[in-house]
């Protein structure tokens, strides 16, 4: 299939890119810089300049394809996240619109953020997500996508947990900054809630995976069988940080202050059951466990190469 790939050459997008061309897919790529493009062409895909805020080239980019797989979103502020959620449902429905009648597919990533406490035992696909809390707007918005089936489009969510691999994600970057500013590796909250996580290798199969067989309508978990707590995360970015104490626990209220809802989600237990991509797609993580990759695999070296250039 030619796919129309939005977040080509962001964290995971750059990775689907090369799965997606391995699997003999052809990439139609979203660029909306010169380097992109340069980044694209370099990974033998097919560059197409726009951006997210340009809908009618979004449009016509999906009209061009076979598929469409949507993974950006621009996040400029943690503390107004319904801008992010807004440009994002007018690139959505910009995209969806020439898709509708044609069965084809259209896959779109979602995050666990959108679900209520789960609690410590794994949630599957059909824990209703929080529609009222401050990401309620993208829990719509997964809603109305998976409600495309009824215009003829091979709608599918994937609901990843915390990506992790490759030395990559602001997340963990982010964590490492906080901790570094702690003099350790630092948790939000008690640090006990337990959160879902996935390499983004394993990842990116499992779009290749949706996009070839996803049945519209469908909404998939990803995630390891892995059930660290932050506790065990800020442990582990902190060892990679070369900490030896404790890890510092960040109040909630404090960490709002600074990080907006998002500190909320962080404090959570998000974890899911990813058992409905295993027995539908054949979807089988395979890759190196996050507290592994965190002190002792592809962080430490991102991490400090981080805090060199910015020093």
């Amino acid at each position: 299939m030619r796919v129309f790939l939005t977040g080509a050459t962001g964290y995971i997008g750059t990775v689907l890119t090369k799965q997606l061309i391995e699997g003999g897919h052809q990439v139609l790529g979203l660029a909306r810089s010169e380097a992109s493009a340069e980044q694209l062409e370099a990974m033998g895909a097919e560059v197409y300049r726009g951006d997210l805020d340009n809908l009618d080239s979004l449009a016509a980019g999906a009209s061009a394809a076979d598929a469409v797989i949507h993974t950006a979103m621009v996040i400029e502020d943690f503390n107004d996240m319904d801008a992010a959620f807004a440009r994002d449902e007018k690139a959505v429905e910009a995209m969806l619109a020439p898709l509708t009648g044609t069965g084809k597919p259209f896959v779109y990533a979602s995050g666990t953020g959108v679900l209520p406490d789960t609690g410590p035992e794994p949630a599957d696909e059909t824990l209703e997500a929080d529609f009222h809390g401050p990401v309620g707007r993208r829990a719509a918005l997964e809603q109305t996508i998976l409600n495309a089936k009824d215009r003829d489009i091979r709608s599918v969510v994937i609901r990843p947990g915390i990506v992790y691999g490759n030395g990559g994600s602001g997340v963990w970057h982010m964590f490492a900054g906080l901790s570094m500013q702690a003099g350790a590796g630092r948790a939000i909250g008690d640090g006990t809630n337990v959160v879902s996580v996935v390499h983004v290798d394993d990842l990116a199969d499992l779009f290749v995976r949706a996009l070839e067989r996803g049945l519209a309508g469908t909404l998939f978990n990803a995630a390891s069988e892995e059930k660290p707590t932050m506790l065990e995360i800020a442990t582990a970015v902190g060892r990679a940080l070369n900490f030896t104490g404790p890890p510092s626990l960040w109040p909630v209220e404090e960490a709002s202050a600074a990080l907006g809802p998002f500190a909320e989600g962080m404090a959570a237990n998000k974890r899911v059951s990813a058992a409905r991509a295993r027995d539908v797609l054949g979807w089988k993580p395979k890759a190196i466990c996050v507290i592994d990759d965190l002190q002792s695999g592809s962080y430490p070296a991102a991490f400090a190469a981080a805090a060199a250039s910015q020093s």
